[in-house]
């Protein structure tokens, strides 16, 4: 069953969207560039309309080669007989699918699978799914009569993907067309025409002698920095400083796409017009009990269409915010490109920490009772990073929401909704990321401003700013020094083209997954298309200087562009990773390793 979160256009479209001439089109995805989409429109229309217009299968690829933005498709293209299915080369929306094991076996495509209740069901159990590799668009030819149709993969080229060089031999064992089959089976994928992603691949070039001296200059430079010094800026060239410039300025045009890309109404406001299920409902006096207050609403549910008359209050847009760099440095972008009067809602998640009075170092003779506290690492770099965000625009409304998470709590919402969520991903890992950005994503905790005492919200925002992709592009990851230390320049590109290559199959799908369970959109502004290709240009040594100590060197061009924003304190926070910041690692099982089988899942 298709569901459909409308952000944009003036009416709703639903899925899937068919056509006259047979041709049936599921999209999940934005169209943020590549094709024009006109003010007011669906940009599912808009695609359905340029699929309707090619005529062979050299057309439809570059149709989807265009588009700049998130997606997954499935296309059933009749006048060919052909069913098109895929993702965008970094697999940021989520498409599952099961390959048919045998002639009475079919092909499934989801978004989202219910997972095997338990080992002996999954042991059982014929229909098992697994994610579509972002490798390019799959193409299932129902020409032939006598056979089980073929499957041909056309792989992204021009990328610093492995998929750019896939070969059928690369492909997994059951899906390769050099296997033995018998009546089509298992299933064989051939390779087709390359598909361009538009995407320049990471630059490997290695410093000469005039960039050494550069770089030891920089290093001796930075290295006289307190750790309390903010003007990073002072000790870097014009050079720096203007990579760091641009870097604002790509990071803000893609900001300023994904938190305009939406109608200009809450949750709230659809759930609130929705439940009447009159033709036409206009609100000119009392606002509904819930409803953004002195908004005047009118629906048409014959086209499912709603108006705001009068703009909603609401926050439309929130950020899964640790108050670590990448987050802070959106937030304050959105503070840039977001009208004045608009309030911003920042989602900090926390788990509960159990200590016992002796822990707290209480005296001896106190009795040695549990006390819970959820002052975890990104609970404390948060507060201090809204306190900046308050000092650059304290006319603006920031809603700091301190997401407070029991561990009861975490067991119930894990067995009843985020292992189905999960699947069919299953490590210790993917459990602590999962579900730590599920409770975050969902918004229901506490307000906690400058004056009074917190108050339950619950935040509205349809979209939900991610900071992926920073740390992959800008080797802001542990491993990273570790690379450069054993291997220097040359071991650090290579881990970073590895970095960037398994983003697909390790974490985008599970977050598109997570966030939308709650009718909200993840975006993320670090993997925008120009962001990407900007990043990807720049010689490694202009990212990052891994010699310099850690909070500084890794991420180093991010850092200097944070601080020309203004967030002098939070350019030097040091790398934390979610699991450990909101301190989910660890809290059930203290022995488990992140690649571990998850036992809870």
């Amino acid at each position: 069953m298709p569901g459909v979160l409308h952000l944009r256009g003036e009416e709703l479209v639903e899925q899937p969207v068919l056509d006259d001439a047979g041709n049936v089109l599921l999209w999940n995805g934005e169209i943020f560039g590549g094709i024009a989409v006109p003010d007011g429109m669906n940009d599912t229309q808009v695609l359905m309309a340029q699929l309707l217009e090619c005529g062979n299968e050299s057309d439809l690829l570059s149709v989807m080669s265009l588009i700049r933005g998130p997606w997954a498709f499935v296309y059933w293209q009749k006048s060919t007989r052909k069913l098109w299915f895929g993702r965008d080369v970094f697999g940021r929306r989520s498409l599952l699918v099961h390959f048919p094991k045998h002639e009475n076996d079919v092909l499934i495509l989801t978004s989202v699978a219910h997972k095997p209740d338990s080992a002996s069901e999954l042991q059982d159990c014929n229909v098992v799914y697994e994610e579509l590799p972002a490798d390019g668009l799959y193409c299932m030819d129902f020409n032939k009569r006598n056979s089980y149709p073929m499957v041909t993969l056309f792989a992204w080229e021009n990328s610093h993907l492995p998929s750019a060089d896939t070969t059928c031999s690369d492909l997994p064992q059951e899906f390769s067309d050099t296997n033995n089959t018998t009546n089509g089976f298992p299933m064989r994928i051939q390779c087709g025409a390359k598909l361009t992603s538009n995407i320049p691949p990471v630059n490997t070039s290695l410093p000469n002698p005039e960039d050494t001296d550069w770089i030891m200059r920089m290093e001796t430079n930075l290295q006289q920095l307190s750790a309390d010094s903010a003007n990073m800026c002072d000790y870097v060239d014009s050079s720096l400083s203007s990579a760091a410039e641009e870097l604002v300025q790509v990071l803000s045009d893609s900001v300023k796409i994904r938190i305009g890309n939406q109608v200009q109404y809450c949750q709230q406001c659809i759930t609130n017009t929705l439940r009447h299920q009159q033709t036409l409902i206009r609100v000119d006096e009392e606002p509904r009990r819930g409803c953004c207050e002195d908004e005047k609403l009118s629906v048409c549910l014959e086209h499912a269409t709603v108006k705001c008359e009068i703009p909603c209050r609401r926050a439309k847009v929130a950020i899964l915010f640790s108050g670590g760099l990448d987050s802070a440095v959106i937030a304050a972008l959105v503070d840039r490109c977001l009208p004045a009067e608009e309030p911003i809602d920042l989602l900090n998640v926390a788990f509960e920490q159990r200590q016992s009075s002796q822990q707290q170092r209480k005296p001896a003779a106190c009795s040695n009772t549990l006390n819970t506290t959820y002052d975890v690492p990104d609970r404390l770099t948060g507060r201090i990073a809204v306190q900046e965000l308050r000092s650059i625009n304290p006319g603006r409304t920031w809603n700091f929401v301190e997401i407070n998470v029991t561990k009861e709590e975490l067991q119930k919402e894990r067995a009843t909704r985020i292992s189905h969520l999960l699947y069919p991903l299953q490590t210790v890992l993917d459990d602590s990321i999962g579900c730590a950005t599920w409770f975050a994503a969902r918004g229901v905790g506490y307000l906690v401003n400058t004056d009074g005492p917190p108050k339950p919200y619950t935040s509205h925002a349809r979209v939900v700013l991610v900071g992926m992709g920073a740390d992959e592009q800008l080797a802001g990851y542990a491993r990273h020094r570790i690379k450069f230390r054993d291997l220097g320049w040359p071991g650090l590109v290579q881990e970073v083209q590895l970095e960037i290559a398994r983003i697909s199959h390790r974490n985008l799908g599970r977050d598109d997954r997570i966030i939308c369970d709650h009718a909200k959109e993840a975006r993320f502004p670090f993997l925008d298309e120009a962001v990407i290709s900007f990043l990807s240009l720049l010689p490694m040594w202009k990212k990052a200087l891994l010699s310099l100590p850690r909070g500084l060197g890794e991420k180093l061009l991010l850092r200097i562009a944070a601080e020309q924003l203004g967030l002098c304190k939070t350019s030097r926070f040091p790398k934390r990773a979610i699991q450990f910041g909101s301190r989910i690692a660890k809290l059930e099982k203290s022995n488990e390793k992140a690649s571990d089988i998850c036992e809870r899942l």
